[in-house]
């Protein structure tokens, strides 16, 4: 690969990290929110749809290209859950801000292990 085309990946790959990261922290931010202070929400309901998330925590702070696609496995559990949520009647923000950020880190993690490999 030339110069020129590392670069470009190499900036892609930047951006990608930066989206990851702040998706990532949305989705802990949206659970805590969702399940420690607003009413209907429990300790024991943030535990288990944070455990998942704090399991790759460690890869991904090492950039392993691999627990970017074990990220893209465990996600598609919150996209096949917060669509079912959304398509219900009478569900809160929470449900498409749910979807929104699970959709973005998926596009993002599964690039960012894509151009990982590339380099």
């Amino acid at each position: 690969m030339t110069d020129s085309a590392n670069n470009k990946i190499a900036r892609k790959l930047r951006i990608a990290r930066y989206l990851n990261w702040a998706c990532y922290s949305g989705l802990m931010l949206l659970f805590a929110v969702r399940n420690l202070f607003l009413p209907g929400g429990s300790l024991k309901w943030w535990v288990v749809q944070t455990i998942p998330l704090l399991l790759v925590l460690p890869g991904l702070l090492r950039s392993h290209y691999r627990s970017y696609l074990w990220l893209c496995f465990i996600l598609l559990l919150y996209i096949t859950a917060s669509i079912v949520d959304v398509m219900m009647p009478g569900r809160g923000w929470q449900h498409g801000l749910l979807l929104l950020l699970s959709l973005t880190l998926f596009f993002s993690a599964m690039m960012t292990s894509r151009w990982q490999r590339m380099q």
